[in-house]
């Protein structure tokens, strides 16, 4: 692991290069602010079997995540773009992120943007930017959540992978499953999946859901809950697998 990246997990704690701040929310202290070791281990796998030539990450805060992405982009052995954008780098988070990918080396492989994403994303679609990997770990409401997969959903290329961030928040985990609609995605991966037994209830409801005709008497709401369709866990992966063709006026209830 990048020497950076390990102090800083270590020590759980970064620097502005004058004081030294816990790896928590400097708003919320209650809140921590970065991906875990294991939600690492889950990212930079990810990256390798992707093998991305441009990546995308929502949020960057004290850019632990974006370590993560930069020392698995490190070992692909060609070159790669990672754009990241987050509109409060430099004034909530004192610029640590930036901080902490230039003393990790990786500054290279950054191309950061200080921008809100509801801005920054139309516009790389607008110059033609396509990414094979993305990250959304920006702010969480439904809608923003929601908002930022729309124009993922255009940046990115088929067989790529965009990322989904504290996927059990509720708010979070709606667009996935709505996201799961679409024709062309599939669940590619998860960290921390549940390990409760699925209750009496659940089994009856799977098994409900495979009679023939069922979702004419009973709404796939109510059918498939998120442990149905291997939604739950602390970061989801979900992989594009086919260009976008919906009609218009496609709707699906999730």
């Amino acid at each position: 692991m990048n020497a950076t990246l390990e102090r800083i997990l270590t020590t759980e704690s970064v620097t502005d290069g004058t004081d030294v701040f816990p790896l928590r929310h400097p708003d919320f202290p209650w809140l921590p602010v970065h991906m875990d070791r294991a939600e690492g281990t889950f990212l930079g796998d990810l990256i390798r079997r992707v093998d991305p030539v441009t990546s995308l990450e929502i949020g960057m805060a004290y850019g632990i995540s974006t370590l993560y992405v930069c020392e698995a982009l490190a070992g692909l052995g060609h070159s790669a773009r990672h754009i990241v954008m987050d509109p409060f780098q430099t004034t909530q988070w004192r610029g640590i992120g930036l901080r902490n990918v230039q003393q990790a080396g990786y500054r290279q492989f950054v191309d950061f943007h200080e921008a809100r994403s509801e801005f920054l994303l139309p516009s790389l679609l607008e110059q033609g930017t396509t990414v094979e990997f993305a990250l959304i770990d920006g702010w969480h409401t439904f809608d923003q959540v929601m908002l930022e997969f729309y124009y993922i959903n255009r940046l990115l290329s088929v067989g790529g992978v965009v990322v989904f961030d504290d996927a059990d928040r509720r708010s979070v985990n709606r667009v996935i499953r709505y996201a799961l609609n679409y024709p062309g995605y599939e669940v590619f991966g998860r960290e921390q999946e549940p390990r409760a037994r699925l209750s009496l209830t659940g089994r009856a409801r799977r098994a409900a859901a495979k009679i023939p005709g069922i979702d004419r008497i009973v709404r796939q709401d109510v059918l498939n809950r998120d442990w149905d369709l291997n939604v739950l866990g602390s970061c989801v992966a979900l992989r594009k697998t086919q260009e976008d063709r919906r009609s218009s006026g496609w709707y699906n209830d999730f």
